[in-house]
């Protein structure tokens, strides 16, 4: 679990580094293939949710480099939340997380916070993070026709599953907005564990004790 909260953080920090380049347009950008509007997004009534009017500076390929960018960071959000409560839930895995430090799982499971728990990983443990990001970033990067260009991959898309055409608009709205609510709740909880009481409304059972 420390692992892959270590791994979110990191993906999170790696999926923003390079945009490429953008031409300001009108506001009517074509968003698809996440469209960010319709009758899955009643929240916002319908409509892109756009109150600063950014997307009016971006070309489609801009657009579809930040909704790439979004997906990629509500996955690392996601994986950081469930990472985050079970290492709080003191879950763990039986057996040693490094036979040559002497340092079980059980360990790691009873430091006092998630940052306690994220020190305590060996540095190889820490390099085999950062190779599998590379790896997944590398092969997402790699793939073509390039998420970036008009009718290449989806944003996102790993090529791992598929979902059939007419239900995909809402596979994907969910995953973004359990994304978006993830990156929120992480967030949160980083927040209220460095900072007490600077999330009054977080209940205790989400922070260390």
């Amino acid at each position: 679990m420390v692992k892959i909260a270590v791994l979110a953080g990191l993906v999170g920090s790696a999926a923003a580094f390079s945009a490429p380049s953008q031409g300001r347009v009108s506001s009517s950008v074509n968003l698809e293939p996440i469209s960010n509007q319709g009758e899955y997004y009643p929240e916002t009534f319908g409509n892109v949710f756009d109150p600063l009017g950014l997307t009016t500076s971006l070309d489609e390929r801009g657009m579809r480099w930040f909704q790439a960018a979004e997906v990629k960071h509500g996955r690392v959000a996601m994986m950081a939340t469930v990472g985050w409560l079970a290492s709080i839930s003191g879950f763990h895995f039986g057996g040693m997380l490094s036979d040559s430090e002497g340092i079980s799982f059980a360990d790691v499971a009873a430091a006092p916070t998630p940052f306690a728990a994220l020190g305590m990983v060996p540095e190889s443990g820490l390099n085999q993070i950062l190779f599998v990001i590379g790896a997944v970033e590398g092969f997402q990067e790699m793939r073509q026709p390039h998420y970036t260009l008009p009718g290449g991959n989806l944003p996102g898309d790993l090529g791992a599953a598929r979902a059939k055409a007419e239900a995909l608009p809402r596979l994907q709205a969910v995953e973004v907005k359990n994304g978006r609510l993830a990156m929120i709740g992480i967030a949160s909880f980083v927040s209220a564990t460095l900072l007490p009481g600077s999330v009054p409304a977080m209940p205790g059972f989400f922070l260390p004790n």
